[in-house]
């Protein structure tokens, strides 16, 4: 009896740790189908994934070099955990001029270097009030850039604008994580279908606008 009571347990043991695997091997193939549909909107050079499977594309937009990159804040607890959506588009060699416009702070937003920028920036007037504007050196001419970044940040989705001598980043909310799952389980739970690639493509256009007000480097018009 003891020896049946052993193997019973033993299979059972079994059959959970399949079944784990085979939804483990399932989370990881979803979330890197996340950026699937971009390949409409972008010729995408290069494909990573990283440690946790999302997907890091690296490619060209309308005569821009660019690259996308998914990270999962939960870092905070009582908060749902967000995907963003890091946008970067690659300035011109010779480029100058660094801005952070970071929107509603918060300790977790550990992606934002402007943490550790001394250089305090104070912003045009019809720009988001409730933001964190900094500088590692020469601020780029803000008037020049006015309508483009009023622009990003009517979009709610819009959490930072980074411009450094070597590109311009924008990180945007891509999902929020399921309440009622979260709340339960206190495990992120978000939507899987791939990301809109219309979406992207249409922050990628706003990008260029702004690198062509503040660097004057046209892009192409075919994306």
């Amino acid at each position: 009896m003891a020896a049946f009571l052993s193997l019973l347990s033993a299979g059972f043991g079994l059959v959970l740790w399949l079944m784990y695997r085979r939804h483990h091997q399932q989370v990881l193939q979803d979330r890197n189908a996340l950026l699937s549909d971009c390949d409409k909107v972008l010729n995408i050079t290069q494909t990573l994934t990283d440690r946790a499977g999302f997907p890091q594309l690296l490619g060209e937009f309308a005569g821009n070099t660019v690259a996308l990159r998914l990270e999962v804040d939960n870092l905070t607890p009582r908060k749902l955990p967000i995907m963003w959506l890091h946008i970067t588009v690659l300035r011109a060699k010779g480029a100058t001029g660094s801005l952070d416009v970071l929107v509603r702070p918060q300790p977790s937003d550990v992606f934002s270097p402007g943490w550790n920028w001394q250089k305090t920036v104070t912003p045009l007037k019809s720009w988001p009030q409730h933001a964190r504007y900094s500088s590692q050196g020469k601020v780029p001419p803000l008037q020049a850039i006015d309508n483009d970044v009023r622009t990003i940040f009517a979009d709610q989705h819009a959490k930072e604008l980074l411009i450094t001598p070597e590109s311009i980043r924008l990180t945007y909310l891509a999902r929020q994580a399921d309440r009622g799952h979260y709340l339960l389980l206190r495990t992120a739970d978000f939507e899987m279908q791939p990301i809109d690639s219309a979406e992207i493509a249409a922050c990628l256009r706003q990008l260029q606008s702004l690198m062509l007000n503040l660097d004057g480097v046209q892009c192409d018009e075919a994306a």
